[in-house]
C-alpha cells in the first residue's frame, strides 16, 4: 500500500474505514517524511480524516535495497496501546489495527506541529516538557502486562539502532555512513571508545523498563497546551536513559540551531521544567539514571553527525560556514558527555556542561 489508489481499495474493503467516512470521495495525500514507514492522511469532503500508517517491506528512507520485517509496525501498535493506558492524554487515539495488512489507523492530529519543527519558529510551553518528564516518570513506575519480549520489541529495529548508533560511527571509513563535505570526525579518546562500549552494553543487557526507543523531537507533535507522542516501532526493554537521553539530546540540536539564527537559548527553562516534572513524579532519580542519560546524549548527538539521517535543526542551518562551526561544536559536546558521563552527580552540571558549549561558540 504505496500508492494513493492503493489506500482507496483498502479503505473500500475494510468495514471500520469505509463507515467513518460519510461523504465520499476521499482525499488521499502521503504525508511525512518519515525514515521507516508511509503515512496518509485520508480525509472525505466533509473535512472528516485519520492518518493511516503502513510498513513496507523494506525502509523508506533508502528503499528496497534495505528490506525490513513488516511486522515492526505491529509492536508499535501494541506499545501504543500500552502507552494509551499509562499517559491517555498523551497519545493519540487509535481507530483501526490490522496486523494482517501491516497497519493502523489512528486521530489526525489535526492543526498540530512536530516538535522540531515549532523548535524553528516559536517559543514552547515549558509545561510540554514538563508532560514529557511526566510520561518519562510513567514508563519507569508503570509495568505492562506479561508478553513475550517480541510483542513490545523488534529484534531487527533494535540491531539497526545498535550498529547506527553504538559501532558504525565509530567504524573509520564505515560504509554505511554518509559524512558531510563541511564535517571530518576528531579521532576519539580511549576514554570515549570505552565508554561507548558501557552504552552498547547497556543497550543490549538492561531490561529497566519499556521505552519508547526514537523519542526526539521529531516523534513529538504539540498543539498549544496538548501533546501528542507517536512513532513508537522503535519500542523496546532497556534502560530508561536511553529515551531521557535521545530527547535532551534533540533539544539540544534545537538549540544550538536557536545559536545559529541569533535567537534566545532556551535550554536551561526547558530542561529544568522536564527534570523536575520527571524527578517530582519518580519521588527521585536513581544516580544511574542520571548518568546514562548524559551518556546515550552524547552517543546520539555524536552518531547524528555522521548517520545518513542527519540532525534536521543542523542541516536546517543555511549558512555552510556555521554549520561548520555547529557541527564542530556539536561533536565537541558530544565528547565531553560521553567522557564524563560516569562522574556526573547532579543534573545541574550537566546543564552547566552544556551551556558552556552553547554560550563559547563563535560566529
Amino acid at each position: 500500500m504505496q500508492t494513493e489508489n492503493e489506500i482507496r481499495e483498502y479503505i473500500d474493503r475494510t468495514t471500520a474505514l469505509n463507515t467513518f467516512f460519510r461523504h465520499p470521495p476521499l482525499n488521499v495525500k502521503e504525508i511525512g517524511d518519515g525514515n521507516l514507514n508511509f503515512i496518509f492522511r485520508i480525509s472525505d469532503q466533509s473535512g472528516t480524516s485519520l492518518i493511516l500508517k503502513y510498513a513496507a517491506p523494506f525502509l523508506r528512507l533508502l528503499g528496497k535495497d534495505f528490506p525490513l520485517p513488516q511486522n515492526r509496525i505491529c509492536v508499535e501498535m501494541h506499545t501504543l496501546g500500552y502507552f494509551k493506558s499509562i499517559a491517555p492524554s498523551l497519545i493519540p487515539t487509535l481507530y483501526h489495527l490490522d496486523e494482517a495488512s501491516f497497519c493502523f489507523a489512528m486521530e489526525d492530529l489535526v492543526g498540530y506541529k512536530l516538535l522540531q519543527t515549532a523548535q524553528f519558529d516559536q517559543f514552547i510551553a515549558l509545561s510540554l516538557y514538563a508532560k514529557l518528564g511526566t510520561f518519562l516518570a510513567a514508563l519507569y513506575t508503570k509495568v505492562p502486562s506479561q508478553h513475550e519480549a517480541a510483542y513490545y520489541e523488534n529484534a531487527t529495529l533494535k540491531r539497526i539502532s545498535e550498529e547506527y548508533i553504538f559501532i558504525f560511527p565509530h567504524i573509520e571509513n564505515n560504509p554505511a555512513l554518509m559524512l558531510p563535505s563541511h564535517f571530518s570526525p576528531a579521532p576519539k579518546s580511549a576514554t570515549f571508545l570505552q565508554n561507548i562500549d558501557v552504552l552498547l552494553n547497556l543497550f543490549q543487557n538492561e531490561k529497566e523498563c519499556l521505552i519508547h526507543g526514537d523519542l526526539h523531537t521529531g516523534s513529538i507533535m504539540i498543539k498549544h497546551e496538548n501533546l501528542a507522542i507517536i512513532d513508537a516501532e522503535f519500542s523496546f526493554w532497556g534502560p530508561l536513559g536511553f529515551d531521557i537521553g535521545t530527547l535532551l539530546a534533540h533539544i539540544i540540536f534545537g538549540e544550538i540551531y536557536n545559536c545559529f539564527r541569533h535567537k534566545p537559548i532556551q535550554f536551561q527553562p526547558i530542561v529544568r521544567a522536564l527534570w523536575k516534572a520527571f524527578e517530582n513524579d519518580m519521588g527521585s532519580v536513581p544516580l544511574h539514571i542520571l548518568q546514562q542519560s548524559i551518556g546515550f546524549c552524547g552517543a546520539e548527538l555524536s552518531r547524528r553527525l555522521v548517520v545518513p539521517a542527519k540532525a534536521k535543526p543542523l542541516e536546517a542551518i543555511a549558512s555552510v560556514e556555521d554549520k561548520t562551526k555547529a557541527y564542530a561544536l556539536c561533536e565537541k559536546l558530544s565528547i565531553e558527555l560521553i567522557e564524563t558521563f560516569l562522574h556526573v552527580k547532579h543534573f545541574e552540571a550537566f546543564i552547566t556542561l552544556v551551556e558552556r558549549h552553547l554560550c563559547t561558540k563563535t560566529h
